[in-house]
């Protein structure tokens, strides 16, 4: 008995083990599936933001009194810069409409040949300008165009002579988004004031015309707050 057992096993074994290893061989081995990092997501513009920024510019204006002659002047220096607006972005298109205020410290002095120094300068101007970009992953590259503003003065001690020009201004630009908040910015604007009555009250007391216009290029940049 014990013998016609072991013939058994051992005739079952041999017709099964065949059987076995071609399971094994055809069953598929298991492989973990390769590891494929999602794509980063592209930065989503729309929105309002805010920021502050900084930088040069180099600014041009020519005086005319009537009988007197006209006169150029130029006086570069730095600026600071608040900016505020709101985006909406359409597939890779952008579009938006922002404001900004900066405050210059481009000035130059004259002597008055009396013992003191007289300046002439801008210490303020704004824009209101819309803009278009295209982005470009976390890159938004821009033009932008708008309405402007800025002050021109003369002072000396206790004297300040002082009017406001507008004007124009256009420009290009790169926002780049470091987080899906926070982007820096680098741009360049050209600003003119075209030909302008200036100082009004001063002029028509000295029995003149007097007209102004200005011109500045400014490089600027600046870190933003997406909300």
């Amino acid at each position: 008995m014990r013998k016609i057992f072991t013939c058994l096993v051992v005739a079952y074994g041999a017709t099964c083990l065949p059987a076995s290893a071609a399971d094994l061989i055809l069953r598929p081995s298991l492989q973990p599936a390769p590891y494929r990092q999602a794509p980063a997501a592209a930065a989503y513009w729309t929105g309002p933001y805010a920021g502050v920024g900084g930088g040069f510019s180099w600014s041009d204006a020519r005086g005319t009194l009537s009988g007197l002659g006209s006169d150029d002047t130029d006086f570069d220096g730095a600026n600071a810069t608040l900016f505020a607006g709101y985006n909406r972005q359409m597939g890779n298109i952008v579009v938006g409409l922002e404001g900004d205020a900066s405050y210059s410290w481009g000035k130059r002095s004259f002597p008055t040949g009396l013992g003191f120094d007289y300046d002439l300068g801008s210490d303020w101007s704004g824009s209101l300008r819309g803009r278009l970009g295209y982005s470009a992953g976390n890159a938004l590259f821009y033009v932008t165009g708008g309405a402007a503003v800025a002050n021109v003065y003369a002072r000396t001690h206790n004297i300040s002579v002082s009017d406001t020009l507008f004007g124009y201004t256009v420009g290009a630009g790169l926002d780049y988004a470091f987080t899906d908040n926070v982007f820096g910015r680098l741009e360049y604007r050209y600003t003119g004031y075209p030909d302008q009555d200036a100082v009004d009250d001063l002029a028509s007391l000295a029995g003149v015309d007097a007209k102004i216009k200005m011109h500045n290029h400014a490089v600027k940049a600046g870190i933003g707050v997406k909300f």
